[in-house]
This record gives C-alpha cells, sequence and structure tokens, in this order.
C-alpha cells in the first residue's frame, strides 16, 4: 500500500478514531473519522482506505472493528503520532514490489523506482530514504531471496535466447540441478559451460559466487565462463522485459577468479558463497548479442 500524503492522513483519522470509541462497520468508522477531521478529510474517501487496510492485514472488519498490533501502536502514540509514522506502517505492510530492488548496500537507487510513485512518496523527504531502508529490513528474506531468483532467471533467458539465435543448441542445466556449477551448456566440438549473473546500474561487475561454481571453474577451465547480463533500471518495474532492456552482457575475462578468490588456509575457508565486486578492467566482451525478439514477463508480473 503505497503511503500517499492523502491515504496517509486518511489512516491517521481512522486509527485515531478507533482508538477513541468501538466502530461498528467501515460506513460508522469513516463516519466517525470525517467528523473528527479537518475540512479535508470531506475530500477523501474513507471508506476505500479502511478496505484497503482490511485487504492488507492491518484491521479486521469485525464488530467491533479490531486494529492490528502495527496500527494500535500508532494508536498509543496518541497525539504525538505523525504521518511519517503511519507511512512505516502502510509500507510494511504491502511493500511495493521495486523496494527489494531499490535498496542495495545499505543505499537506495531511486532510479528503480517507477516516477509516478517517487512523486508520490516525495512529500517524505527529507526522511524518504531512510523509511524506505528500514522498510526493507523488515522483508521476509525468503520474498528477498525469491526476487533475486527471477532477477537471475531473466538474465539466464537473455543468454540462452542469444545463443539460440546465434545457431547454436543451448540447455539450461539450471533447470536439471544446482549441482553442476553453471546455467547453461551448448556442445559442439567442446562443452561451452556458461554461469550467468544479472546486475542493474548500480550493481555492475558485482555478484555472488558459490563455492560449488568456483570449484567447476576450476574443475573445467577455460571450459567454464561467467555471463553477466546489466539490465537498465527500466526492467526491474515492466511489465515485459525485451532486448532493450539489456543495457550491457560482458564476461570476466579467463582466469580473474583464481586471482581474486583467495585460498583456504588452516585458520579460514569460505563455504556457501561470497560476494565479489569486480571493475570494468576484469572483464571482456562474451561475443553475445541479445536476440532483438526476445521477450519475457516482467520481473514483478512473474510474482503475481
Amino acid at each position: 500500500m503505497l503511503p500517499r500524503h492523502g491515504l496517509t492522513y486518511s489512516v491517521l483519522l481512522l486509527v485515531r478514531v478507533a482508538s477513541l470509541a468501538p466502530r461498528r462497520s467501515i460506513d460508522d468508522w469513516a463516519d466517525a473519522a470525517r467528523a473528527h477531521g479537518s475540512y479535508l478529510a470531506s475530500a477523501i474517501d474513507l471508506e476505500a482506505s479502511a478496505r484497503s487496510l482490511a485487504a492488507c492485514g492491518l484491521v479486521s472488519l469485525t464488530d467491533p472493528v479490531l486494529l492490528s498490533p502495527r496500527l494500535a501502536g500508532i494508536a498509543d502514540l496518541g497525539a504525538t503520532v505523525t504521518l511519517q509514522d503511519v507511512s512505516r506502517v502502510l509500507l510494511a505492510a504491502a511493500p511495493p514490489p521495486w523496494l527489494r530492488l531499490a535498496v542495495s548496500a545499505g543505499s537506495v537507487s531511486r532510479e528503480y523506482i517507477p516516477a509516478e510513485d517517487l512523486k508520490a512518496l516525495l512529500w517524505l523527504e527529507p526522511e524518504l530514504d531512510r523509511i524506505l531502508l528500514d522498510t526493507y529490513v523488515q522483508l521476509d528474506q525468503p520474498d528477498q531471496a525469491e526476487i533475486r531468483k527471477r532477477i537471475g532467471e531473466a538474465a539466464e533467458l537473455v543468454v540462452f535466447a542469444a545463443l539460440r539465435h546465434m545457431g547454436h543448441k543451448p540447455v539450461r542445466v539450471s533447470q536439471i540441478s544446482d549441482a553442476y556449477g553453471y546455467d547453461i551448456e551448448v556442445r559442439g566440438t567442446g562443452i561451452d559451460r556458461i554461469e550467468v549473473k544479472a546486475a542493474g546500474p548500480t550493481t555492475r561487475g558485482t555478484f555472488h559466487l558459490t563455492r560449488n561454481e568456483y570449484v567447476k571453474s576450476l574443475q573445467y577451465g577455460k571450459q567454464w565462463r561467467l555471463i553477466q547480463v546489466i539490465f537498465n533500471s527500466a526492467a526491474f518495474v515492466a511489465d515485459e522485459i525485451d532486448a532493450s532492456h539489456v543495457g550491457a552482457v560482458h564476461q570476466l575475462a579467463p582466469g580473474t577468479l583464481q586471482q581474486v578468490v583467495p585460498p583456504d588456509t588452516p585458520q579460514f575457508a569460505w563455504e556457501g558463497s561470497a560476494l565479489l565486486s569486480l571493475p570494468d578492467t576484469a572483464w571482456c566482451s562474451p561475443r553475445l548479442v541479445p536476440d532483438p525478439d526476445f521477450k519475457i514477463p516482467g520481473i514483478g508480473r512473474a510474482a503475481d
């Protein structure tokens, strides 16, 4: 539920009157809020706001109406509650899909926020970034992992389609098992084993590498390569992703991983995965051009 200024004000009114006396229905609740509000309250659809609160689990439309613990906590603040307090509750209850993409490494990249949504949130300045960061911390880790998975799959499909467009017959072995240590296999005179990573404008050159992927890179040598697909910011909020959303495709230069990944010692060994952030000089051209007819559902639509 995007905390637009009007919605946030209406929720504040609803919470205040719900804490004063029991409210028997949406209409009773909205009428009470309208009576207690300023002249602005008459221009707000308070009934719709109440139904939105119910839809995201912040109230139970019983008799009487019951506030969730989050809204009850807002009510407990009494006269000291602010619209920013309310906005935090609304964002946490129904975080926008772009939030998981806009927040990275403790900062907010506003290019990932749709222009209309950003305009609607600017009333929260100068605290907007801090509120978004605080909301991000509350997100469910499984949900964040799912979004990262969808972005990775989109990048994999970009490479897969490009290989087919070039006349190859690639196989997405990632759909068979993670044990391969790479995502796509192309067989010919030799075997091309491709691990695909995804990035946005602000994470270019950064990726997670699993221990298994690193081991397989050592095992297969020149047959194993890592390709990163860099999406432009529009890709993360588009209903459909196509070739125009691919800003660049680059390949990690041979031997780079062996140079930057430290060897295990008796005192230290990494097991699960490592985060690498490599400069542009560590990358080269993969001689891979995205298929101009490439199209897949957007990352947000995949979640529906």
